[in-house]
């Protein structure tokens, strides 16, 4: 890992070797049209407070609330991996992810790069439910108990040059969710 953040400089960016995670709640919208948007917000900053500790649990950090989505950065691929799926089981809605890692550049309070653009693809292609992850973070975790990992699956996306290979990822002993992650993306 390269150098910490100096805090201090507002305009500072480094590089670190991150893994990074996107969130996205299923059918929030549909949630807000039916219930409301009182009961929407309860249940969105319900999913907030219990999406803090699990993050910090596996040493990650909760870099932005996209509406009802989340920005994550982990240290440790493995971490980013099991707190997904953590997650996704606690959440109030189904909940797709995507994970990728690699090096980033990284202000205070943001990250960006090709990785972070690429994780951001890869969570778009997941669907209802599924967490989708690179070959690059299938090959950093290695073998995970408890984990199951279906694939590779080749897959385009947007704006990114090259073929990507991606697993989808469940607890072991769970169905998957779906089977359209064979699709081209």
């Amino acid at each position: 890992m390269t150098s910490a953040v100096d805090t201090a400089s507002p305009g500072y960016i480094t590089t670190l070797e991150l893994t990074v995670a996107f969130t996205d709640l299923e059918d929030f919208t549909t949630c807000t049209e039916a219930e409301g948007d009182d009961a929407a917000s309860r249940l969105l900053i319900r999913h907030h407070d219990e999406s803090l500790p699990i993050v910090r649990g596996r040493g990650g950090r909760v870099l932005k609330r996209l509406g009802d989505g989340l920005l994550l950065t982990f240290p440790d691929a493995k971490a980013a991996v099991l707190a997904c799926l953590e997650l996704a089981a606690a959440a109030p809605l189904p909940l797709r992810a995507g994970i990728h890692c690699g090096t980033v550049r990284v202000t205070r309070d943001d990250v960006f790069g090709r990785v972070v653009n690429l994780a951001a693809r890869v969570t778009a292609s997941a669907d209802r439910g599924d967490l989708v992850i690179t070959e690059h973070v299938r090959a950093a975790v290695g073998d995970l108990g408890g984990v199951t990992f279906d694939g590779p699956y080749t897959r385009r996306f947007k704006g990114i040059e090259d073929k990507i290979r991606v697993y989808l990822t469940t607890p072991a002993g769970e169905a998957t969710a779906s089977r359209s992650h064979r699709r081209q993306a």
